[in-house]
């Protein structure tokens, strides 16, 4: 027995207002666990911060020829090290619910400035770590990048000067370290690990 068309556009229209019903229900749901969260992470106590991985700016990575007053290089430095009395760590992966759940509301404004301080450092870091690779300062790039790397800051310009400083050098086992290291990064971009790899796969052939 052959359904009229008229009842099949029925019977799909009735389902898909059974769907948006029950999808409407979901979301509000979920919005509303959400606030009722939040309005509960508003009252939790200060806990303790000591878990935080912070970055430390020192002088250490810097190149000591840096160049005119006014020079790219020398500008970037002098604003890299203008972070050395800040705290920085990348807190990014959370929430903001999340981060006064975990290290509680009286800490939120502070937790936020330090993951401000991240967020603005970084940048300036890749951004040092592509001058010296260009200017042919390898050895310097590269005490750059490992400084980066060891901070966690697994960004592409940083990745790029490291990964083909060990093209250049032929060093498969320190590009494999890298590619692994990238890989068990959440925050690593997936076409930087795939830049990485195809430095590798050239130095197979």
């Amino acid at each position: 027995m052959k359904i009229p068309v008229f009842g099949l556009v029925m019977i799909f229209v009735i389902w898909l207002t059974y769907e948006l019903k029950k999808h409407t229900k979901q979301d509000k749901k979920v919005s509303q666990d959400f606030w009722e969260r939040e309005r509960q992470s508003g009252f939790i106590p200060r806990k303790n911060t000591s878990d935080i991985q912070y970055i430390t700016v020192t002088e250490s990575f810097l190149p000591e020829e840096r160049g005119e007053d006014d020079g790219e290089l020398n500008v970037l430095c002098n604003r890299i090290l203008s972070f050395q009395d800040k705290k920085i760590a990348d807190l990014s992966s959370m929430t903001n619910t999340e981060l006064k759940e975990r290290y509680g509301t009286a800490n939120f404004t502070s937790l936020s400035e330090v993951d401000s301080n991240y967020t603005s450092l970084v940048p300036l870091l890749g951004r040092l770590c592509e001058l010296l690779y260009d200017e042919g300062r390898l050895a310097e790039a590269e005490n750059a990048a490992l400084f980066c790397v060891s901070s966690g800051v697994m960004t592409y310009p940083v990745l790029f000067t490291l990964g083909n400083i060990y093209y250049m050098i032929n060093d498969r086992d320190k590009l494999d370290a890298l590619i692994s290291s990238a890989e068990n990064t959440p925050s690593c971009q997936e076409r930087t690990v795939k830049m990485l790899k195809e430095l590798c796969l050239k130095l197979q052939d």
